[in-house]
């Protein structure tokens, strides 16, 4: 009797190879058959004429179904132990037995082993139902769950499963999960021909370099580094077998059978209490230790005791974000599990994320990823935020969160020009790439203004209390009366009590140019410097330190940041000791007054 998995391959009549998992077919053994049967393209079902539908049958139909395996064909063996009677008595059950479910109409063949009838009709079937799979995606992160690992020698460490979502090639460097362990593939082998490479969908045999035997199991998986992590946490939609002897309960402990592994779990029930036979429901399983699975993967869950196969789902998601019991939750739920690929990839666009982190999380092949990212981004509702897309609606939230943060700034420090860029990107948590581009977006949607390395609501402009402004009056007559040999910025503080934070907003406001830290001068004081040397540069062509401050009546410890000030704008060039113009003199006058007009002037 099969009590552990079987390995075996056959060659279909219009050529090719089609693999073998013999499964047992026994009820102690199912752990062993649900390690076997979850990566096939369709189900050899095998039932006895002289038997009929067995206890275990039902149960493994059931699992099937969970399963997502929905074509087959039924063997229905030992022909020449019956009768005709008792054989259409037979067929009658099993045909019962497969009304509810996807194998519904499968072909049904009978055979003879030791008479030698049906196989040829039976391959034939097996041959044309397997022509209606469809080819495995290709999603280009491999992963091979391990059914058997043994050793051979002369060659070493192998493992054996069967390859989804990529291709493996000779050479490659993999990790093994959950464990982190690397290792390299030094051969390939299916059906025991060897191979480069292999592509999914594929039974195959890696020979491994770098770990031992016994440092593997059935239940780990094969993948490239790097592509996937082990997760402690999956939400999905469970279904709940109608023929389950009781409801599942919230925090009820279940076995979960996953690809080739089989975990304890937890059972966090989203939409209520229990969840009774024949129902469905959203839910997280919280797992005893962690397991190697990707959105889209189906499972199966048990009751360990009495033993007995409750029902199963699909992975929706495998953020390991904490979902507690309320509509919002399966809301995400939902979104992250719709019929779509676009509404699918958006919903993993709740936060910034790559197209390969996206596609990841809806368990999507690089085609369809793509393909639907073209239409959010064209239909807008996904943004780009550098090398991320986000959800629109994300987007607005994130704004919001930068117009407030921008707000209360403004409402704490009203003399200031905004708050610092910096600030605001640590409070939201992005990268530096992707801030940049959100503020580009806003700014450019005429949310928010840059000023410098601040941000700032566009309508805000900083204001003074009526006592600043009585300041600034008696402050402002103190700068005319020597308007190119202005008080310092200390005195104006002391004096007048013009601190550096009031200074810095009056020059925001246009009322003072600060040029670097020790100098402040009225905008007219500027311009009429400016036009003093321009006027002389294009007279004489060159200006000296004490020329220009014997024409314009200032003192050289205000001239040498005025001069300073038109180098750094463009309008002069030092040349040795003296100063030439850059520009024409119509120009330069014009760049002048654009300067002193700007409502804000760089320091």
């Amino acid at each position: 009797m099969t009590i552990d998995l079987g390995f075996a391959w056959l060659s279909l009549p219009e050529g090719g190879e089609v693999g073998i998992v013999d499964v047992p077919g026994h009820q102690d053994f199912i752990r062993n058959m649900l390690a076997g049967v979850g990566p096939v393209d369709a189900v050899l079902l095998v039932v006895a004429l002289d038997e009929g539908v067995m206890p275990q049958t039902r149960e493994h139909l059931a699992i099937l179904r969970v399963l997502g395996v929905d074509r087959g064909v039924l063997a229905l063996t030992k022909r020449d132990l019956v009768d005709e009677e008792w054989a259409a008595l037979a067929r009658a059950d099993v045909g019962a037995a497969l009304q509810a479910t996807p194998l519904a109409g499968a072909p049904m063949i009978e055979v003879s082993a030791t008479a030698k009838t049906g196989l040829n009709e039976l391959v034939a079937s097996l041959d044309s139902v397997l022509r209606t799979a469809g080819a495995r995606r290709d999603v280009g992160r491999p992963r091979l769950g391990i059914d058997r690992a043994f050793t051979l020698t002369g060659f070493g460490t192998v493992v054996t499963g069967t390859l989804v979502d990529g291709a493996l090639a000779t050479g490659d460097e993999i990790e093994i999960l959950p464990s982190g362990q690397r290792a390299r593939i030094r051969g390939i082998q299916t059906h025991k021909r060897a191979l480069d490479s292999a592509s999914p969908g594929s039974r195959v045999a890696l020979n491994l370099v770098g770990v031992e035997k016994d440092e593997l199991e059935r239940g780990m998986v094969v993948v490239r580094p790097g592509t996937l992590a082990p997760v402690s946490v999956v939400s999905a939609r469970i279904e709940v077998l109608g023929s389950a002897s009781d409801s599942i309960t919230h925090d009820e402990a279940v076995k979960v059978h996953a690809g080739t592994a089989e975990v304890m779990a937890r059972v966090s029930l989203l939409e209520g209490a229990t969840l009774d036979p024949g129902d469905t429901g959203w839910a997280q399983l919280r797992l005893a230790a962690p397991l190697a699975v990707a959105v889209g993967d189906r499972f199966v869950i048990r009751r360990p005791s009495p033993p007995e196969t409750l029902g199963g789902g699909a992975v929706a998601d495998i953020s390991g974000e904490r979902m507690r019991r309320r509509g919002e939750a399966v809301a995400v739920l939902e979104r992250r599990s719709a019929p779509t690929v676009a509404s699918r990839l958006l919903a993993a666009f709740d936060v910034p994320r790559t197209l390969d982190e996206a596609a990841a999380r809806g368990g999507l092949d690089a085609a369809d990823r793509d393909a639907a990212a073209r239409e959010l981004i064209a239909s807008g509702r996904a943004v780009r935020l550098a090398d991320a897309l986000l959800a629109r609606d994300s987007f607005d939230a994130l704004a919001v969160r930068v117009e407030r943060t921008l707000a209360a700034t403004h409402r704490r420090a009203p003399l200031r020009p905004g708050a610092p860029r910096e600030e605001v990107r640590s409070s939201l948590d992005l990268p530096a790439k992707r801030f940049n581009a959100l503020v580009e977006r806003l700014a450019a949607e005429g949310r928010i203004a840059e000023r410098g390395n601040t941000l700032a609501l566009v309508t805000h402009v900083p204001t003074l209390s009526a006592s600043q402004e009585a300041a600034w009056s008696r402050a402002r007559d103190a700068l005319g009366r020597a308007p190119l040999q202005p008080p310092s910025p200390a005195s104006l503080e002391s004096e007048y009590g013009l601190d550096r934070e009031l200074v810095a907003a009056l020059a925001e406001r246009g009322d003072l140019i600060r040029i670097g830290t020790e100098a402040v001068f009225l905008p007219d004081a500027v311009a009429r410097f400016a036009d003093a040397v321009v006027t002389e540069l294009a007279a004489t062509g060159t200006i000296t330190v004490a020329r220009a401050r014997d024409l314009t009546g200032s003192s050289r410890k205000h001239v040498l940041p005025l001069l300073g000030f038109l180098d750094d704008r463009g309008l002069t060039r030092r040349s040795g000791d003296d100063r030439i113009l850059v520009l024409g003199p119509e120009q330069a006058r014009e760049r002048v007054a654009t300067l002193i007009d700007r409502k804000k002037v760089a320091p």
